[in-house]
């Protein structure tokens, strides 16, 4: 998700630009990547609240900062462990002859059999290219240029178990004075393959969304498409009673079907292959938000003092933990992601705390999508 900037090698409309610096979320200078990998490094204060009766303050200690933002694939084949359904750790064997390599995590497919490579978590850049990042080895690698037909700067996506993602483009609508969404299917394995649906940007009053595709449940892995409302006000990401939407898309009507009132106007969305449905948003401190797919209800909500959301930010789940990408420079429009992560499960053993892992990756990243066959646990 961006606020908003023109894409490279696309023309640019100053008037229609200028809509899109806003005081504060979108004002800044760019700064370049030099390649020098981040030490990782934390101290950030998180607030839990899981229910209305508990909530939980923890800070982070030790030589690590917190802030950041981050997603993922990893090699190898890995037996997640744990209880309930089986899983596999997919790396993308495409031959399916079985061998050393193969992959794929998440619940018993069978229902819905996963593509090709999807434990990798996808990012999107702004320059219009699909990358992976691998949270293993903390490393970007490039898929290669979008093929959709439209000059339109990137925004948001998710990606299916099909191997497919939905890509959400930006541009400004002069007349309204407002930034609207349209929406491109794309091959991850090959991105130069992206395809109009026909979809018509605004439908039924949906004007911008952060997305994801979340499994059914822990026994039915077969996802659908999740997205959180912005009404497209450049800089003005916001929080309040009542002041976004959670919806769920229907691929037939070829719109958002709205499941309830929620209080983010603007945030992105992650999945997993349980069938949980997470949100990054929140304003002046960002949040990790579990929503109630039925009802929009939160289910529990975590606050990141001091790390708030930037110009550009996404975030991805993968292997029980977070990742988000969020501007190097917090105000600063352009400039290069960084990684952040979230130690949910505490598998580290240091309890929840953020760590900033990658100080400048090599792209802005404004859409990340993690499909549902992706590890709900570190493998290993």
């Amino acid at each position: 998700m961006v606020c908003s900037r023109a894409s490279s090698g696309s023309s640019v409309n100053l008037t229609a630009l200028a809509l899109t610096i806003a005081a504060g979320a979108c004002a800044g200078d760019d700064a370049m990547y030099d390649g020098t990998p981040a030490t990782p490094t934390a101290t950030a204060t998180l607030t839990a609240t899981a229910s209305a009766t508990a909530t939980t303050t923890a800070s982070t200690s030790g030589d690590a900062t917190t802030e950041g933002s981050g997603a993922s694939d990893s090699g190898g084949t890995e037996d997640t462990g744990g209880s309930g359904p089986s899983l596999k750790y997919d790396v993308g064997d495409s031959d399916g002859d079985g061998g050393s390599g193969d992959a794929t995590t998440g619940p018993d497919d069978s229902m819905c059999p996963c593509g090709d490579k999807l434990d990798l978590i996808y990012v999107l850049s702004d320059d219009r290219e699909l990358w992976t990042y691998d949270p293993a080895n903390n490393s970007f690698a490039l898929v290669g240029p979008l093929g959709c037909p439209t000059s339109d700067g990137t925004f948001s996506m998710g990606v299916g178990r099909d191997g497919y993602a939905w890509i959400q483009t930006t541009k400004a609508d002069l007349i309204q004075g407002i930034n609207v969404g349209d929406l491109y299917e794309l091959d991850v394995n090959n991105p130069a393959n992206c395809t109009d649906p026909g979809y018509n940007p605004g439908a039924n009053a949906w004007i911008h969304f952060g997305m994801a595709f979340v499994s059914n449940s822990a026994d039915d892995p077969c996802d659908r498409l999740y997205g959180q409302h912005w009404n497209g006000q450049s800089g003005q990401w916001n929080e309040g009673p009542g002041v976004g939407k959670l919806g769920v898309f229907d691929e037939q009507a070829l719109q958002m079907t709205t499941i309830g009132a929620t209080n983010y106007n603007g945030a992105e969305l992650t999945g997993t292959g349980d069938g949980r449905l997470y949100a990054f948003g929140g304003v002046p401190n960002a949040k990790l938000i579990q929503f109630d797919k039925a009802s929009a209800s939160e289910v529990e909500s975590i606050t990141f003092n001091g790390f708030p959301l930037t110009n550009a930010f996404a975030f991805a789940f993968w292997g029980g933990d977070f990742y988000f990408f969020t501007n190097s420079v917090e105000n600063g429009i352009g400039t290069p992601s960084k990684v952040t992560k979230l130690d949910y499960d505490n598998s580290d053993g240091d309890g929840q705390v953020l760590t900033t892992v990658n100080n400048s990756a090599p792209i802005l990243v404004v859409g990340a999508g993690v499909s549902t066959c992706a590890p709900l646990m570190p493998p290993g």
